[in-house]
């Protein structure tokens, strides 16, 4: 009894950490045709760049936050400053956690759901997946009445500095990466969350109405 509970904590818990370490990763990989794309609705070449410089800056960004061999930053474009530099090594290393967390828990769900008793164990996961699934509902709530306060909230609880506040002369990459990218990026996190959770209860149910039968 007590290890069929351990494992089913150990199960959900399992599922949860690669949710959200999932979630992270698609919307990184999913930020680049998405930054593209704000490069023409937000019009960022006013500020006299072509939307080729912009990408290739913004491909120079995201190599250094994702790969840890990428060592220092360096933007063909912009210069960084020393609390920039400071601020992007600290969200580089939340980006590099969250792969591991990833490469981490992905192999054991693989190996579990190919496993023979994957039908029963899932069905543990139906009812937690409802209780989660409610969570980014509720925060995509609050961020959208008043994303502003929600922008400086994250970075509040993920920081513990104020190095994210750029100042556009010494920073001049925030002019090109406005509020309204990190909030379409949000909601790109929110939409692949809400996707994954739907396929884990779709899952559930199904494995409960088999065993039902």
């Amino acid at each position: 009894m007590i290890r069929a509970v351990i494992k089913r904590i150990w199960l959900t818990l399992s599922a949860l950490v690669g949710l959200v370490a999932g979630t992270v990763g698609l919307t990184l990989l999913g930020s680049f045709p998405l930054y593209w794309g704000e490069i023409h609705w937000l019009k960022l070449t006013e500020y006299g760049f072509t939307s080729g410089q912009l990408f290739g800056n913004y491909r120079q960004l995201m190599a250094y936050l994702n790969f840890p061999w990428v060592q220092p930053l360096r933007m063909r474009d912009f210069p960084t400053s020393v609390a920039g530099a400071q601020h992007f090594g600290d969200v580089k290393q939340l980006f590099l956690l969250a792969w591991l967390l990833l490469l981490l828990s992905l192999p054991g769900l693989v190996v579990f759901f190919r496993s023979e008793q994957w039908r029963r164990q899932v069905e543990s996961l139906y009812y937690p997946a409802w209780v989660v699934a409610l969570l980014p509902v509720v925060v995509g709530g609050l961020a959208a009445l008043d994303f502003d306060q929600f922008f400086v909230t994250f970075h509040h609880l993920f920081f513990n500095n104020n190095n994210w506040l750029f100042d556009p002369q010494t920073d001049p990459v925030i002019m090109v990466l406005p509020e309204a990218f990190f909030a379409h990026c949000f909601i790109l996190a929110f939409v692949c969350f809400e996707a994954m959770l739907v396929v884990t209860i779709i899952r559930g149910y199904r494995a409960r109405q088999r065993l039902s039968r």
